[in-house]
């Protein structure tokens, strides 16, 4: 029964590279794990560019298949009577994969309007996201033009409302006279649950200036000076600031 619902998916995944069933199903597990990581990050997670592609465009081919399939203008038929019972498997898996999509989306927006100031700065350097995430962009481009046009918004009703009472010099929200910054950030100590994926994961406490990450896939490899020390398949509850890097790289998992 599971080989004919793979079959069914692949029958309207439609003529692209990656509408083999290993590949759908490695795609999906991919999406789910990114998005339980999302939600328990607390701050914005870099942008998968290549999987969200690959997603939408299968969003894309099911709808459109869905849309044929209701309207009586396509001939594909499961054969035997049971178009009924293939077009409820597809529109299904439909559901499932947009209802992960628009959590994720959802989620990732939270984060980008509570802090607003602090990822435009971010994706602005284009430093910050790039560096920590191997190349890959800490916004969509989509996400990018949202926060610009949610903090123009802001800015303005700010102005409208209060700000332009003020003197000159007390009207900027991202002010940091006296050394202390109003820009507010996540909070980088909030404490996550992570998984390790590799054989030995050795990461330094946050503030020890000496202190840096370190790979193995030997278990049984001595810990040495690191401060943080986790085998493959242990789950620790830590600080975020500590196991970013980690995370980041693949070496762990959030849960």
């Amino acid at each position: 029964m599971a080989n004919e619902i793979d079959d069914i998916l692949d029958s309207v995944s439609g003529p692209t590279d990656f509408s083999s069933p290993e590949s759908t199903a490695t795609d999906f597990q991919a999406l789910t794990r990114f998005w339980v990581a999302e939600r328990a990050a607390p701050e914005v997670l870099p942008y998968p560019t290549a999987l969200m592609d690959r997603m939408l465009e299968r969003v894309r081919n099911q709808i459109s298949k869905i849309e044929d399939m209701t309207s009586g203008t396509t001939t594909y038929s499961s054969g035997g009577g049971n178009a009924n019972l293939t077009l409820s498997i597809i529109q299904t898996d439909l559901s499932r994969t947009q209802y992960i999509i628009r959590s994720l989306l959802r989620q990732r927006l939270s984060k980008l309007t509570c802090y607003a100031l602090y990822y435009l700065s971010v994706s602005e350097s284009g430093d910050e996201g790039r560096a920590q995430s191997m190349n890959a962009p800490l916004l969509s481009p989509s996400e990018a033009r949202f926060l610009q046009t949610h903090q123009a918004l802001l800015a303005q009703h700010y102005r409208d409302a209060f700000l332009n009472a003020f003197p000159q010099s007390l009207q900027r929200l991202d002010d940091n006279a006296g050394g202390v910054s109003m820009v507010e950030g996540p909070d980088a100590k909030k404490a996550v649950f992570v998984r390790c994926l590799i054989g030995r994961w050795r990461g330094g406490i946050s503030g020890d200036a000496g202190a840096r990450d370190q790979y193995s896939d030997d278990e049984d490899e001595d810990g040495g000076e690191g401060h943080l020390s986790m085998r493959s398949g242990e789950v620790w509850v830590v600080r975020w600031e500590d196991v970013k890097k980690g995370v980041l790289s693949g070496a762990l998992e959030l849960l």
